[in-house]
């Protein structure tokens, strides 16, 4: 019964010995590949029909890369985002305001992961905050545009999320599939 406990004893000595060994080489290679992800709060608007779903921002070599997941709300294909970020210091003074395009194409009522990559410049600061906001959506039909987006995000950086942008839509006569139009009719 002795010889049992004990190599009971050994067995678990030798596993805990082993996976806190796997952890710190885990930990380590890690640290080699270069910072965590940065966790980015997103300001969503119920009116548009996209969504993105847990931000994460990162350095890559050529720049940044910011990870998530878009989810289409409507029954329309989607086909591009218009995005802004701000990046607010720990006292809450606004740092930068950057605004950039995605094409994203997306098939209604569906949900995808996204690799964007935003133009930043300057460095990062342990302390700064992102807030990531939709300021267009560009449908197969429709484009929605936020009025306000910026006022509105920087208000929810102030931790005042009742101020919501108002959410116009319009025909997007520009990007439409080529099977939507009407045969020309060529005359002899």
């Amino acid at each position: 019964m002795k010889h049992s406990n004990l190599n009971l004893l050994r067995g678990v000595l030798a596993f805990g010995l082993v996976s806190n060994f796997s952890l710190q080489v885990a930990g380590s290679c890690q640290e080699a590949s270069g910072a965590q992800p940065v966790t980015i709060a997103f300001f969503d608007v119920p009116n548009l029909p996209a969504r993105i779903d847990e931000p994460k921002l990162r350095e890559s070599r050529p720049g940044f890369v910011l990870e998530c997941a878009v989810a289409n709300r409507s029954s329309e294909q989607l086909l591009g985002l218009r995005l802004i970020m701000l990046v607010v210091d720990h006292s809450g003074k606004l740092r930068s305001r950057i605004t950039w395009t995605e094409e994203s194409e997306l098939s209604s009522y569906s949900i995808k992961g996204f690799a964007f990559h935003p133009i930043m410049k300057g460095e990062l600061r342990s302390t700064d905050q992102f807030y990531l906001g939709i300021e267009e959506v560009i449908g197969q039909e429709t484009i929605w545009h936020t009025v306000g987006a910026e006022k509105a995000l920087r208000a929810y950086s102030r931790s005042q999320p009742d101020v919501m942008p108002e959410v116009r839509t319009m025909a997007n006569k520009f990007d439409r599939s080529p099977d939507q139009f009407a045969p020309l009719k060529i005359r002899p």
